[in-house]
């Protein structure tokens, strides 16, 4: 029997020596970095703002005669719908670290980075934030991950910044 484990044992050692042991050895790195904003100022950006060129698209909510395009991570298109064959822009509702939305009634509902905000639209061109929930989602991930990369979490980073979204590395 010791002999068998006498041969086993290189062989483990071998086998285990590929083996990432630290923890950012296992883990891939990201290809974005994060935007960042100030806990005031985030609390203080959901607006209704003119028209904006659509970058990057994601879901997509009819209401009544309106169409809302989200912008990742910068807010949502505003769109008149009365003729569906040819929609036309008519404003953009800032607000960053947005990428989902929902509605309920005239009312709103929106991630801002962290932060869930109930946003008031029945009197567009008009927009107030009529509540607020700090820190109700987690923060955002980068695009090519499912998590966030220790380098980026809070106590590693200055007091006080929110990531609102990830823009691609220059190489």
């Amino acid at each position: 029997m010791n002999r068998h484990l006498i041969r086993i044992l290189p062989l483990l050692a071998v086998i285990c020596s590929g083996c990432p042991l630290r923890e950012d050895n296992m883990r891939p790195a990201t290809e974005y970095e994060p935007l960042f904003m100030a806990r005031a100022q985030l609390e203080s950006s959901v607006a209704y703002v003119g028209v904006q060129p659509v970058k990057q698209a994601g879901k997509i909510f009819v209401k009544g005669n309106r169409l809302y395009l989200n912008e990742k991570y910068k807010g949502i298109h505003v769109f008149d719908n009365t003729n569906p064959a040819s929609p036309q822009k008519t404003g953009f509702i800032r607000i960053p670290g947005c990428i989902d939305m929902s509605f309920k009634g005239d009312v709103l509902y929106a991630d801002n980075a962290t932060d869930l905000v109930a946003v008031d639209l029945s009197a567009l061109p008009q927009a107030q934030v009529l509540n607020r929930q700090r820190n109700a989602f987690p923060e955002l991930s980068p695009p090519d991950l499912g998590y966030l990369p220790d380098t980026y979490l809070p106590e590693n980073r200055l007091a006080g910044l929110v990531i609102v979204g990830w823009t691609k590395k220059k190489s």
